[in-house]
């Protein structure tokens, strides 16, 4: 009989199953309490923090106490008729009574919607001049509509909200008919860019104001992240030893990073045996060649002001907002705060510890190897992030 294969734990590819999740049991809890006072809420945090998983485990909770739950993904929307496809697809994950119940209210309207079959996608390929935002307006109704005829009451999620200011008048829209839902639903918010979701939320221009509750993601509990590895080490006949130490002082609680780092220090740890430094250093070297090009990307994202003060907070250890610091990566002192507020906006710079922070450690790594280059063309690195051009001290 073959022996049964050595599966890997530790996850670290898109959102995580609710089982999977590294304790954020305060923040689902908080959430859920939110959820059953009926108030809306927005949860603000980095890429790769895990909202989309804990927004998951909040919608199977809710589903579980008879409410309907649908998950939209708003990331990249660029019109109003992209934002109904989106929100019908997200209808169609439902099932039971409630799609029914869903897949007749379509039917009747008669507007172009469907679950399942080519929905509002075949219908703007029939006919581009399609009212779309009539259609949308309608289909935000659904909530009410599902309320009024079967009493359920719905959660729903909206993934990556800061995207639709891409999409003029797309948040006067949704606030005009989701505002007289008090008793049909409650809506949850998420966002990776904090700047952005103050200006959907907090802006008095905005017709979001006031709409949600404001709840962040914070890194987590080191020794929460600690007691998970070491937990899986041990199922998976390993001990994570040593190397637990400088994996956790090195992914600093960023959810997706500490499941990488440690999917590739389990990778290095064969059966039976003990993590070492060699094995965490082959980890971090194999972390920072598969995560090359991904920090290329983010890097060339940036504007040069932003790749300047990136390279501050990676690599200088003088006063932010010193002359040397300034000199050291070529900024004026002038720039630096309103290139430090965009980095904050976006999420690419957090606070930690009374101190501003690169979020991901990962970008921290890769500019290091960097070091500090001239600002042109020909400063990329190599396949392996390493530097390749000389460092002009500027």
């Amino acid at each position: 009989m073959a022996a049964a294969r050595d599966i890997n734990p530790f996850r670290f590819s898109g959102p995580l199953s609710a089982e999977d999740m590294i304790d954020r049991d305060p923040e689902a809890d908080e959430l859920l309490a939110l959820v059953e006072g009926g108030h809306s809420f927005r949860l603000v945090g980095p890429r790769r923090y895990g909202k989309t998983t804990l927004l998951r485990r909040v919608l199977e909770t809710a589903e579980r106490e008879g409410m309907a739950t649908v998950l939209v993904d708003l990331q990249d929307v660029l019109s109003i008729g992209e934002i109904v496809v989106r929100i019908e697809r997200a209808y169609d994950r439902l099932k039971g009574a409630v799609r029914r119940h869903v897949d007749a209210m379509f039917r009747s309207w008669n507007i172009g919607l469907a679950l399942g079959g080519g929905g509002f996608t075949a219908t703007l390929q029939r006919n581009p001049n399609v009212d779309a935002e009539s259609v949308l307006l309608r289909l935000l109704e659904l909530p009410a509509a599902l309320f009024d005829r079967a009493g359920v009451v719905s959660l729903i999620a909206f993934d990556e909200i800061q995207d639709v200011l891409a999409v003029p008048g797309a948040d006067g829209k949704i606030r005009s008919v989701i505002q007289h839902h008090t008793d049909a639903a409650t809506y949850a918010f998420a966002g990776s860019a904090p700047g952005f979701m103050e200006q959907l939320f907090a802006d008095p221009k905005r017709p979001l104001l006031d709409q949600a509750v404001a709840k962040s993601l914070a890194p987590l509990p080191l020794d929460e992240v600690g007691d998970y590895v070491a937990r899986r080490f041990e199922q998976t006949h390993r001990d994570v030893g040593v190397a637990l130490t400088p994996m956790l002082e090195f992914t600093r609680g960023h959810p997706q990073r500490s499941m990488m780092l440690a999917h590739y220090l389990w990778q290095h740890t064969p059966r039976g045996a003990t993590a070492d430094e060699g094995a965490w250093v082959a980890a971090l070297d194999l972390a920072a060649a598969d995560s090359a090009p991904l920090m290329r990307a983010i890097w060339r994202a940036l504007t040069p002001n932003e790749r300047r003060m990136a390279r501050a907070l990676a690599i200088t250890t003088t006063p932010l907002y010193g002359d040397e610091t300034a000199a050291a990566v070529g900024i004026k002192r002038a720039s630096i705060a309103r290139a430090l507020e965009s980095l904050v906006n976006n999420a690419d710079v957090i606070r930690a510890a009374d101190r501003l922070t690169l979020t991901d450690p990962m970008f921290e790594l890769w500019l290091r190897g960097r070091g500090l280059v001239p600002e042109s063309g020909d400063d990329d690195p190599d396949e392996n992030g390493r530097e390749v051009a000389a460092d002009s001290g500027s």
